[in-house]
């Protein structure tokens, strides 16, 4: 007895590919949100390890040099910029002579990049941390706020208070929102 051609061939039907892609697709939709956030909270999550990595840079500089030590932020990567706004980048150097803005001879003890898709406020009245020979850090306290993508809700602060220590904490409404709108500056 011999078999139909019919009955030998192997594969799939074009009515099983497309249920196939169908679900493949309905998958898909459902995780891209989900990997959204994912990669959102971990370039705001990089962008707060760096800032923190630069005030503990600088206040370690400081103590270890006998000198002050500023971060501010900057827009290219040499002088500090004017402004609350840190998504830029910023730049840690040791001020020499106390004037609070880089000059070419003080060096650079560390330059960061541009943080995309992150924005990066303080308060208006203190746009940058100046860290003293013993640690502390001049004047008043400093709030970081840090937003992403995924709005005020999710916005991360990083506080500097006068003797000198970072800590972590939920930024208040209006400073969230403030931060948010810098998203894309």
């Amino acid at each position: 007895m011999r078999n139909s051609p019919a009955a030998n061939q192997l594969g799939i039907t074009l009515i099983e590919l497309i249920f196939t892609l169908a679900i493949v697709a309905v998958l898909a939709s459902l995780s891209a949100p989900a990997l959204g956030n994912l990669i959102q909270r971990s370039h705001a999550r990089n962008a707060h390890d760096m800032l923190v990595g630069s005030l503990s840079l600088a206040r370690t500089s400081s103590v270890s040099t006998h000198r002050e030590v500023i971060v501010c932020p900057s827009n290219d990567h040499a002088t500090c910029s004017d402004g609350i706004w840190w998504q830029h980048g910023w730049i840690v150097f040791e001020d020499a002579n106390q004037n609070n803005h880089r000059d070419e001879d003080e060096p650079l003890l560390e330059v960061v990049d541009s943080q995309p898709g992150i924005a990066i406020a303080t308060s208006s009245g203190r746009k940058f941390v100046r860290y003293r020979p013993d640690g502390s850090a001049s004047g008043t306290d400093l709030t970081y706020t840090i937003c992403d993508r995924r709005g005020a809700g999710e916005a991360a602060a990083v506080i500097v208070s006068n003797p000198g220590r970072v800590r972590e904490a939920r930024p208040d409404p209006a400073r969230a929102t403030v931060a948010c709108a810098g998203l894309g500056r």
